[in-house]
Formats: C-alpha cells, sequence, structure tokens
C-alpha cells in the first residue's frame, strides 16, 4: 500500500503516519522503484493499534514501551530465549502499565460517578431547564422590548 492508502484505512493523515516513523513508532517502510514508500497489513494494524492506545489516554513513550512488550514477547513465542534481564525489564513494564490502566479506570469510575450526580441533581430540581414546568405550559413566553 502506498501511504495515501494506509492512512485512508487506518482512518488517519499522511502527516500522522510520516510522524510515527520519525517517532520510531512505525518502521520506515520499503520503497517502491518509483520511490513510493510501500506499507504492508503489519503497518496497518501498529497503526490500528496506536491510535487505539491514544485514545485510551496513553503518550506516545507508553505506546513505544507497549510495541517493545509486545515485540519482545512475540519473539519469545517463536522460540528464541529471553535473558533474565529482560524477562526483570518487560514485567516492570508490563506492571507499570497495569498500574497505569486501572488508575485511569479509576477516575474514569470517578468522573462517570459525578457526572451521573449532576444529572440526577438537575433533572430532579425544580428549576431544571429541561423539564417543563405548569407555568411554562400556562402561558407563552414574552417577547422582549426593544428599548434603547
Amino acid at each position: 500500500m502506498r501511504i495515501g492508502e494506509i492512512a485512508t484505512q487506518a482512518d488517519v493523515n499522511m502527516q500522522t503516519i510520516r510522524f510515527y516513523e520519525r517517532e520510531g513508532l512505525l518502521r520506515k517502510p520499503g520503497r517502491t522503484q518509483g520511490g513510493y514508500r510501500s506499507y504492508d497489513r503489519q503497518d496497518l494494524d501498529r497503526i490500528r493499534f496506536i491510535r487505539a492506545c491514544q485514545g485510551l489516554g496513553f503518550t506516545l513513550r507508553e505506546i513505544r514501551q507497549l510495541i517493545r512488550l509486545h515485540r519482545v514477547t512475540v519473539s519469545s513465542h517463536q522460540g528464541a530465549s529471553m535473558q533474565p534481564a529482560m524477562v526483570k525489564a518487560i514485567l516492570a513494564i508490563a506492571e507499570e502499565r497495569i498500574e497505569s490502566i486501572e488508575e485511569k479506570i479509576a477516575a474514569l469510575t470517578l468522573m462517570r460517578s459525578e457526572m451521573s450526580a449532576v444529572i440526577r441533581s438537575l433533572s430532579s430540581s425544580a428549576r431544571c431547564p429541561a423539564r417543563p414546568t405548569d407555568a411554562d405550559d400556562a402561558s407563552p413566553p414574552s417577547p422582549r422590548s426593544n428599548q434603547d
């Protein structure tokens, strides 16, 4: 795929893809004989993964760590052995990510609770502008006078 095609499929613009390449989140693509960038399905999956992580509030640094973690675990499943120091580093990153996820879940849960309380408060209020009162039904709104 060329950059325009992958950008359309990933629902991002071409500058985003170039940015991901510069930041090391996306591999430098091969080039066609005509000099165009050439991407494959893995690149599309990576871009979608990055966007999903950003949507969840992860920073680029955190996304980079997740990508490294994924790369190492995939290679270990393919038969490559990991050194103990590498395993320790991966576990530390994974535990840090879980802690970050838990913090985000707690913050979102609190936010949901607070928003629900606001909705309940406003909905039950006699002065709720979204809820018509008997007085609203009885008389039409009075026109404003234009006296200057």
